[in-house]
């Protein structure tokens, strides 16, 4: 059967990503705190609510999975999973999707899959990416409540499903923008005609619960654990896109706005810098309330705002040519705050059943956010201080927490269609960081920054 409701006007993402935390004393025993009961509490609602319809509902089911295979040639931890030893759980996933037509105008989607965790490192888990109730008053307007995808980059909605692009695994730089694309809430799509162009306005407005990712290098227990950590956040999350379809062309546009709220409370906006000796600069940043020094300052929530910009050009001979940007821009939290711009272009060439791809990929920190977080990492006072290993060591663990990012991609891959619901995909990725990036979990007392990582992927990617 063929793979259900995957369309551009659905749109969502990633599975990880890495912004700024406040103190991260108590994160592991958050990230045992389990959000997702709630979305399958209210699947069941919905199911209960339907069960009138049922015995009229027309309903298909269909199903996608990923089995991928990555290894790099550096014996750190690359996007949460890649080292030299090799990773199943970086891109191997298995999904199944339900779409039930309840009336003319009425219909039900339900999708599941089984992958690797949003907020444990060693564990798999269900999660219910789609579960929402469909109104299609008419050709042009589509109405949506429940559990939904956004409309955020231009292959989210179909992120998880691997046969409709020819990618081995997205452009991590750019799809990494949120650590979630998933929502609570209502949306809409409105789409009409100007001569031989499409044009469609999408719209959401929702919340959800998610987990944001941080690796220490340092042992600082209790004040900051070393490893691993998850955050979890509650985000207020809403947002425009506009899209423009003229035969094969697409552009699109989109603004995004996202209130995220820590669950350990108040989030950093700035450290303050405690001088020890007096007359020089010799000195740390107050990273946490328990350190002596004036204070932190704290806002209540970062205010995060999204652009997103996507074409894709049908070129002469085959070609393909594909590019996405993206800025993340925190409002009132510009030194401290997850800032970003990140962007990605490539070019792709269909022979027969091949498909070879090129592309370039980028993300960097806004200047003030990664010239603070490479000053806070460089800073070091002498071992005369009383203390120096332990200050040093919390200047190490505030650069980790703010999650600055440098880095750029180049990969060259093909994917290989074994049937029209299969295909294989290799790909080689050279990844050259600047001056920190909080992909890489570098060992401790070492750097992020001035990296180069080599990795090898081998996926078979099918719908059923």
């Amino acid at each position: 059967m063929k793979i259900l409701a995957i369309s551009r006007n659905d749109e969502p993402a990633v599975s990880s990503a890495t912004g700024c935390a406040p103190s991260l004393a108590s994160a592991r025993a958050n990230r045992d705190s389990h959000p997702r009961a709630s979305h399958w509490l209210a699947s069941l609602i919905a199911l209960t609510l339907i069960v009138p319809f049922a015995a009229r509902a027309e309903v298909r089911i269909s199903g996608f999975g990923t089995l991928g295979a990555a290894v790099s040639d550096q014996d750190f931890i690359y996007q949460r999973f890649i080292d030299d030893g090799g990773t199943l759980n970086r891109d191997s996933l298995i999904g199944l999707q339900l779409d039930a037509q309840l009336a003319d105008a009425w219909g039900l989607t339900l999708q599941a899959k089984a992958a690797p965790s949003t907020h444990d490192e060693n564990a798999w888990e269900p999660t219910l990416s789609w579960a929402f109730l469909s109104w299609r008053p008419d050709n042009d307007l589509l109405l949506r409540a429940g559990r939904l995808r956004l409309p955020l980059m231009l292959y989210s909605a179909n992120s998880d499903v691997g046969v409709t692009f020819e990618f081995a695994r997205l452009p991590t730089e750019v799809y990494s923008l949120l650590p979630t694309t998933d929502v609570n809430g209502l949306s809409f799509a409105r789409t009409w005609l100007d001569d031989s162009r499409e044009w469609t306005l999408e719209g959401y407005l929702g919340t959800t619960q998610t987990y944001w990712r941080y690796y220490l290098r340092d042992n600082m227990e209790p004040l900051f654990p070393a490893g691993v950590s998850f955050l979890g956040y509650d985000f207020v999350m809403g947002g425009l896109t506009l899209s423009r379809r003229e035969r094969e062309n697409l552009w699109r546009i989109g603004l995004h706005r996202t209130d995220a709220e820590a669950d350990q409370g108040p989030v950093p906006r700035k450290f303050p810098f405690v001088t020890l000796v007096p007359g020089t600069d010799i000195g740390y940043y107050q990273v946490a309330d328990a350190m002596p020094g004036p204070g932190v300052s704290f806002v209540d929530k970062y205010v995060i705002y999204v652009l997103t910009l996507g074409m894709e050009m049908a070129l002469p001979w085959d070609i393909q040519l594909i590019g996405e940007y993206g800025q993340r821009r925190v409002d009132n939290a510009a030194i401290t705050g997850p800032n970003t711009h990140a962007a990605y272009l490539s070019l792709l060439k269909r022979i027969g059943c091949w498909t070879p791809y090129v592309y370039w990929a980028g993300i960097r920190s806004r200047p003030p956010a990664l010239n603070f977080g490479d000053a806070l990492n460089r800073n070091r006072v002498p071992d005369v201080i009383p203390g120096a290993a332990a200050i040093n060591a919390t200047q190490r663990a505030g650069a980790d927490m703010l999650g600055p990012f440098d880095q750029q991609s180049w990969a060259i891959g093909t994917s290989y269609s074994l049937s029209p619901t299969s295909k294989l995909k290799a790909e080689w990725m050279h990844t050259r960081t600047g001056v920190l990036s909080s992909f890489v979990d570098s060992p401790a007392g070492e750097d992020s920054g001035g990296r180069q990582i080599n990795v090898f992927s081998l996926s078979y990617n099918f719908t059923f």
